[in-house]
């Protein structure tokens, strides 16, 4: 479990205590208009799955469910919902988002955005730790070996109403080091794969990693040349009607994160914190 940084706990606290976090809910929902928050967890453990839940609570308490059909209809401009939306999304593919995170969304009605790098998937159970280390997957420790959620799993959350994605085929993070053929089989093949997998089209990817060095124009490029419709990014922002859909700005949770961090992240502070790499990373890659 990652350790928070200490002024960040403070400053949240501060927050809360004060209720600086409603007031600037209040001038998010003025300021924005109609408009989603897009959030992502990584991996879940069983000792998380009560913090997991309640946030979750908290969601349903302030947001509405936002799955394919919805964020077209916010995109369009035809989101006249009273409250904003939330999408909910899950890189790495992982077990536990099959085996623990699905079912609590779906108890708390929402659906589940699940993002997948196909060859960890593709890895037997004995070396997806191996794996996960080589490519800088962030796996919690499990009694047995499989960490990666199973072709059949993936397959069933689909089936179920969730939304798969491409999270690359290594989880690679796409930045300038990329040669062509590289990049082609990150993005397009790992499509292709899904798409046998699943049998339709896939057209939602996931960048890999938050940092700006994590992107590049080739990469861009070749997502959009690849069909993608949509295309998710870590870099804290709402989604609104007319938004590139292929910038869509993600706000990073994790299950075990205490109330008072939960609320922080969501406070819209970070959306000013993170405006100038923002801004830049979406001039590379418009």
């Amino acid at each position: 479990m990652n350790q928070l940084n200490s002024k960040k706990r403070l400053l949240a606290s501060l927050f809360k205590r004060t209720g600086l976090n409603a007031i600037l809910a209040a001038v998010q929902n003025r300021a924005f208009g109609p408009h989603a928050r897009v959030i992502n967890y990584h991996d879940i453990s069983s000792e998380m799955l009560e913090s997991f839940e309640q946030q979750l609570r908290y969601f349903r308490q302030r947001y509405l469910n936002v799955g394919r059909s919805e964020l077209d209809r916010i995109l369009r401009g035809d989101w006249k919902e009273g409250r904003p939306g939330l999408v909910i999304t899950f890189d790495d593919g992982l077990r536990s988002h099959a085996e623990y995170a699905a079912p609590l969304l779906e108890k708390h009605g929402f659906t589940g955005w699940f993002f997948v790098p196909t060859k960890f998937v593709d890895a037997p159970a004995g070396e997806q730790r191996d794996f996960a280390t080589q490519h800088s997957i962030a796996a919690l420790a499990r009694d047995d070996e499989r960490l990666a959620m199973t072709w059949d799993e993936i397959r069933d959350l689909d089936a179920r109403g969730h939304v798969i994605g491409s999270h690359t085929l290594h989880h690679a993070r796409l930045g300038s080091g990329f040669n062509s053929e590289a990049l082609e089989a990150e993005i397009v093949v790992s499509k292709k794969e899904l798409e046998g997998q699943l049998r339709h089209e896939v057209d939602v990817f996931c960048w890999v990693g938050g940092e700006e060095s994590s992107y590049s124009q080739a990469a861009a490029s070749g997502i959009r040349q690849a069909g993608y419709r949509l295309s998710f990014m870590t870099n804290n922002f709402p989604i609104r009607a007319g938004d590139d859909a292929l910038q869509i700005q993600r706000t990073n949770i994790e299950a075990w994160y205490p109330d008072e961090i939960l609320e922080f992240q969501l406070n819209g502070l970070l959306d000013i914190l993170y405006a100038p790499k923002r801004r830049r990373v979406n001039r590379l890659t418009g």
